[in-house]
């Protein structure tokens, strides 16, 4: 069946799944729904669906979401009444959180940041005479209040919303704490863009902040939590991603990112509280590659704070200074929040994959890493054929659990073993009539071919001699004629525990994605050591000492 064929919509698997569209572009984000060469299919969603979250599972959320109506205009109303009346700002701040439907925090990316990780990140800020402070997406003002209680001066305490009710609060708490009436914050679309007399694009807060037609005022610390994954027509994004030359990092987060780096002064401090994807998802790699240009001084994982987001959330505090020391002699503290810590140089994610930050492994792994890396190797990237397992739109239906004249046995992701492929539990038309999406017949019928598991955090597969077909929870791929290690040779490597270990604590995923085996170091002159594998003569051959 033809693959573009079968590509899907974001609108279409919003209404297969009953959720919204922004939960759909969300889970793409966070890499919890695969795409195809950046594509959406059936097959993708199938996937999902059946491996990632249950069918009463996914029923309830969708229920939830179209059951939670959001009436902004009447929000509105009753939050001016609040602000006019004797309640705190503080409480205002949480009755209106609370009062935010799923829905719409899922459709602008809003996650209003918790105390403790507003405290968290900004710990080590001491320097604040006559210093100037920045919240380009400052929600109620978590940030904001922080900054004048760790002594910023109020008037120089500056930030950006474009929801009114938010601005209004925040205005209301920065009076409640000291006094001030605040003309800083600012009801603006801090991405926003204008065109200046000579034409050029510029963003739209230059126009609040410039001295002179040479002149740009920027500050000292900028401190935020931008919207994550808000949706934004293409057209903007593309206009975003060509002014910020955000490359291939063009979701919104990232925007706000190369955004903030316009307005930090050279010696500025940068702090950004991000879903996990933006430290190991292919699509923030750019991003990623401009933030380790920065001094980065701290890493933080706060696991999963917002209630009902399966994303993890993470920061970075970064400054803009100029260091006399190397990447390699820059030190930077690795934190899982109230669980441990360790120190890596910044110029061990130098020789990560995809310059993933992968920091939740110490410097010694990172050592290990490089090293595994140093061995003469070759990749799987562009030495390979690969193609997904089959889509039938409905197993119940064209899976038979006996077999008979015309049918032939069909695998799933949980049938393949290192050693084997379990016995056959299911069969299907030998014609493949009726599924959805089939691959290029002869992948399925290759004289050898490695099959693997979808879903898993550890790499199984198999190397397949009797042609065997494959349902979607498994992938497979064929080495390319002249490839110098056998099937079975590269399947030992990738199931071994040394490549495991690598896979980890490189991706930290439970995905096995073509993306990352392709980026895998694949040691082919080790078989010209050794006639047959084991893992203690890998070990040899890696100089690897257990300890």
């Amino acid at each position: 069946m033809n693959y573009e064929l079968n590509k899907i919509s974001l609108k279409s698997a919003a209404e297969q799944l009953n959720v919204s569209v922004v939960s759909i572009h969300n889970w793409i984000k966070d890499g919890s729904l695969k795409t195809m060469d950046g594509s959406l299919t059936q097959e993708c969603l199938d996937d999902f669906k059946r491996d990632f979250l249950n069918e009463n599972k996914l029923s309830s959320r969708a229920n939830k979401q179209y059951k939670d109506i959001h009436n902004h205009k009447q929000l509105t109303e009753n939050i001016r009444l609040k602000i006019n009346s004797e309640l705190s700002g503080e409480d205002i701040s949480d009755s209106y959180e609370a009062s935010l439907s799923e829905s719409y925090k899922n459709k602008e990316g809003i996650y209003y940041t918790p105390q403790y990780i507003v405290e968290d990140m900004m710990r080590d800020i001491t320097d604040v005479e006559g210093k100037t402070f920045l919240d380009p997406c400052c929600g109620s003002g978590n940030f904001i209040i922080e900054a004048i209680k760790k002594g910023f001066a109020p008037e120089n305490v500056y930030g950006f919303d474009t929801d009114e009710n938010a601005v209004a609060i925040t205005k209301k708490r920065i009076k409640e704490l000291c006094g001030y009436e605040s003309d800083n914050i600012f009801c603006e679309d801090y991405l926003g863009q204008q065109t200046t007399d000579n034409r050029q694009q510029t963003l739209s807060i230059f126009k609040i902040f410039r001295f002179s037609d040479s002149q740009v005022f920027k500050f000292d610390y900028i401190f935020t939590n931008p919207p994550w994954g808000k949706k934004i027509n293409k057209k903007d994004r593309d206009k975003y991603s060509d002014f910020f030359n955000s490359g291939n990092s063009n979701d919104t987060s990232s925007l706000f990112y190369f955004a903030s780096l316009k307005m930090l002064k050279a010696d500025g401090m940068l702090g950004f509280l991000l879903p996990d994807a933006f430290f190991n998802i292919a699509s923030f790699e750019d991003a990623r590659k401009s933030l380790l240009t920065l001094n980065i001084k701290r890493l933080i994982d706060y696991g999963k704070p917002f209630k009902g987001l399966m994303t993890k959330a993470m920061a970075f505090v970064a400054t803009n200074d100029e260091s006399l020391k190397s990447k390699d002699e820059r030190e930077v503290n690795c934190e899982i929040y109230n669980v441990k810590k360790h120190l890596r140089s910044q110029g061990s994610f130098f020789d990560i994959p995809k310059h993933i930050l992968n920091f939740y492994i110490d410097e010694r792994e990172s050592e290990l890493i490089r090293k595994l890396f140093s061995k003469p190797h070759i990749t799987l990237k562009d030495n390979a054929t690969w193609a997904l397992g089959i889509i039938t739109g409905n197993n119940n239906r064209l899976c038979q659990k006996e077999n008979r004249e015309g049918l032939v046995p069909i695998f799933r992701g949980k049938d393949i073993f290192k050693d084997k492929i379990a016995e056959p539990t299911l069969f299907i038309d030998a014609n493949l009539e009726g599924c959805r999406q089939v691959a290029d017949i002869d992948c399925y019928k290759a004289k050898e071919k490695i099959v693997y598991r979808f879903i898993c955090n550890n790499i199984v597969c198999h190397c397949d001699t009797e042609q065997r077909y494959i349902l979607n929870s498994a992938n497979l791929f064929i080495l390319n004629d002249g490839f110098p290690l056998s099937h079975n040779q590269v399947a030992d490597l990738l199931n071994s525990d040394t490549m495991n270990w690598l896979f980890r604590s490189i991706f930290n995923t439970h995905k096995i994605l073509r993306g990352d085996l392709e980026q895998l170091p694949i040691w082919h002159e080790y078989f010209e050591r050794y006639e047959s594998f084991s893992e203690e003569s890998l070990k040899e051959y890696l100089g690897i000492i257990d300890n």
